[in-house]
């Protein structure tokens, strides 16, 4: 999960700040690592809070 957020997010907004040219690819792969390295152990710690919250919302 946090794999997967940091890359689609990192690379909207490597795209929506610096354009798409050249250089873009590198750009967007430097960004996914530092948010991955962010978004791994947050999605490791919040994820299950997180689902005990959604359930608790849903009635599940």
């Amino acid at each position: 999960m946090g794999t997967i957020m940091a890359l689609i997010m990192s690379g909207f907004f490597t795209l929506m700040n610096t354009g798409f040219d050249d250089g873009y690819f590198l750009r967007w792969f430097l960004a996914w690592i530092v948010a991955w390295v962010i978004a791994l152990p947050l999605a490791t710690l919040i994820g299950p809070v997180a689902r005990k919250w959604a359930e608790t919302l849903t009635g599940n």
